[in-house]
């Protein structure tokens, strides 16, 4: 279901919010949790807030979203809070939007709401045109950031690309405009395929998508280069089978990685054909991008 759809319909919405901290694993967390709890993934907006990250749900009946706040007061969530609040006829179309504005995601690509009417670009920047109702990975987190300086950064010396957990497809974007002639990408949420098939279009690209676990994920083709922006524990889980799919000679992005988890990261991925080209730091957030050695 289209969110802005159900907000075009509606005089009145109300909102059903979670407020959680600012990390990209409390997020992805929570999305899980939710999902399975019955809520779609699909609907859930994710915000901006003042000292933290907000998902919310819209509905278009105060029962409806009565009912949703206790089956998530039922979870019993930590570290949370959770409200409701009632967007009335003058300014409940803008509300969701409220967190969303144009962004520079790296010094060449410029990521601008699909909603938006005026879709302007800063002269030099190139647009990533984007559905922003539905965040699976906008830009807005350091990791996607960090993520997609790296694939520019390495412009010219990848033509293949896999995006591993491909979220809003943002990174295969941009490694199709940074000149990638054969792109991949899976996600283990078949709405966030679904968004990034969408996303593709809008930007008038394609490539290959498919909803599957990294765990069973098997290329037919190994790639020049692949970007598995996940949590800590899934990158080291799951380590073997993200760097099975590299060709040798090729690089690695991983991203996702809290500062406090470096060490602990650095140390798993320190294998023999893995040499670490660069760590980006940010203020939580740390990517690495490694040569596989042939």
């Amino acid at each position: 279901m289209d969110q802005r759809k159900v907000l075009k319909k509606n005089q009145t919405q109300y909102q059903v919010g979670i407020k959680l901290p600012a990390s990209l694993a409390a997020v992805q967390t929570m999305r899980m949790v939710l999902m399975s709890a019955g809520f779609d993934g699909s609907l859930l907006v994710e915000e901006e807030g003042r000292a933290g990250k907000v998902l919310s749900l819209f509905f278009c009946e105060r029962g409806l979203a009565q009912k949703a706040l206790l089956q998530l007061r039922a979870l019993h969530l930590k570290k949370v809070r959770l409200f409701m609040k009632t967007h009335h006829e003058r300014d409940w179309s803008t509300a969701w939007k409220r967190g969303w504005k144009p962004f520079s995601l790296t010094r060449r690509f410029h990521v601008i709401p699909l909603w938006q009417d005026k879709r302007t670009c800063p002269r030099g920047k190139m647009p990533i045109y984007l559905e922003t109702t539905n965040a699976f990975g906008t830009g807005l987190h350091e990791t996607t950031r960090f993520t997609a300086g790296l694939i520019e950064a390495l412009e010219g010396a990848f033509s293949s690309f896999l995006d591993v957990g491909t979220g809003s497809g943002i990174l295969a974007i941009v490694a199709l405009k940074c000149g990638a002639t054969r792109v991949a990408g899976f996600d283990i949420d078949p709405d966030a395929v679904r968004a990034a098939h969408h996303n593709l279009k809008a930007n008038g690209l394609a490539c290959s998508l498919k909803a599957a676990d990294v765990k069973d994920f098997e290329p037919a083709r190994l790639f020049d280069l692949v970007a598995a922006n996940l949590i800590t524990q899934d990158l080291m889980e799951f380590r073997d089978r993200i760097v099975s799919c590299v060709q040798p000679g090729g690089h690695l992005i991983i991203s996702g990685v809290s500062l406090k988890n470096v060490p602990k990261v650095k140390k798993a991925f320190a294998l023999p054909f893995l040499a670490i080209k660069i760590i980006v730091k940010g203020k939580e957030w740390a990517a690495f991008l490694f040569e596989v050695t042939p």
